[in-house]
């Protein structure tokens, strides 16, 4: 079966090459590309360019980057290289590769600092310790096109650290509080269910009530002696700082170290405010926000939620 990689460049043309100028009296906007182009992980090619690999979404970047130019009156040109004389392929990508390990080792060096205070620190500045620590992983690993050998050892140490703001011992999901008040109940939500609400009703189905059923209504009154979830002035929605599936992990005891880290995820992608540094969160709601477009049932979209965070449950276990 042929397979064809859309991202990927022409063959042949491995490289994109960006040249710009701009007018002297623009410095600050001068400024504002360069930290765009190191932003973007473009490696510096002898004071008159900036190289990337070409992939297709790199192209887009350096497009919108010359037009953005082209609004400061400046020039600017993007070109496909299939050679550099001077420079082999293996040559370039070892300075792609140099320039990731700088970024690495900075990150190293700043979550080991994290670590050797962390006894005398809160949960609460570890956890922003860790949200901030991550979020610059994943921003090198956005731009490590070559798989930085330095990338494993970060990755180990910001584990290390996101253990130590988990500190309480973790007990089984089964000691979470399964009464009888919230056994084989209806549970409703919102219709077109996203994010936070799939989550939650997963959550719901798998850890705390498994014979629960689902209904969807705008209307939080709409129907008496159901449980609420993700609605205004429902038992079970955002508290606080919270959204719904960490409030149902607070108020049911649920300790399992996988679902606070989906619960994170959910956090950073339903309420845009990065607090944990989890941006594979917002892969997860442009799925669900797709489905939500196409003519599914609402009862559809939960059904495929479901299967979508049980892969990512048992992928949390590795």
């Amino acid at each position: 079966m042929a397979v064809t990689n859309l991202d990927r460049g022409p063959i042949g043309t491995p490289w994109l090459a960006f040249l710009f100028t701009l007018p002297a009296q623009r410095a600050s906007q001068r400024v504002s590309v360069w930290r765009k182009l190191q932003k973007y992980g473009a490696l510096p090619w002898k004071k008159s360019a900036y190289l990337l690999p070409y992939t297709h979404a790199n192209l887009e970047k350096f497009q919108w980057l010359g037009a953005e130019i082209h609004k400061y009156r400046g020039d600017a040109s993007v070109l496909k290289v299939a050679r550099i004389e001077g420079a082999s392929d293996k040559q370039i990508t070892a300075m792609f590769n140099a320039a990731r390990v700088k970024d690495y080792e900075q990150l190293i060096r700043d979550t080991r600092m994290a670590l050797r205070t962390a006894a005398g620190r809160s949960k609460a500045q570890l956890g922003g310790s860790f949200a901030r620590l991550n979020l610059r992983l994943s921003e090198i690993e956005a731009v490590d096109a070559f798989g930085c050998y330095k990338r494993k050892e970060a990755e180990m140490l910001l584990k290390e650290l996101e253990d130590c703001t988990r500190a309480e011992p973790a007990r089984a999901s089964g000691a979470s509080r399964k009464t009888d008040e919230y056994r084989g109940r209806v549970w409703m939500t919102r219709p077109r269910p996203g994010i936070d609400r799939v989550s939650s009703a997963w959550l719901i189905r798998n850890f705390i009530d498994s014979k629960a059923k689902f209904i969807f209504s705008p209307e939080a009154g709409a129907r008496d002696g159901v449980l609420r979830f993700d609605m205004f002035e429902g038992e079970f929605t955002h508290v606080g700082d919270d959204c719904t599936f960490e409030t149902l992990l607070k108020r049911f005891k649920l300790r399992d170290k996988r679902l606070r880290r989906i619960a994170e995820m959910i956090h950073d992608a339903d309420l845009h405010d990065n607090k944990y540094g989890r941006p594979e969160g917002k892969a997860i709601d442009w799925i669900l926000v797709g489905w939500g477009k196409t003519d599914w049932p609402d009862g559809e979209i939960l059904r495929k939620g479901f299967e979508l965070f049980d892969a990512l449950y048992l992928t949390l276990e590795t």
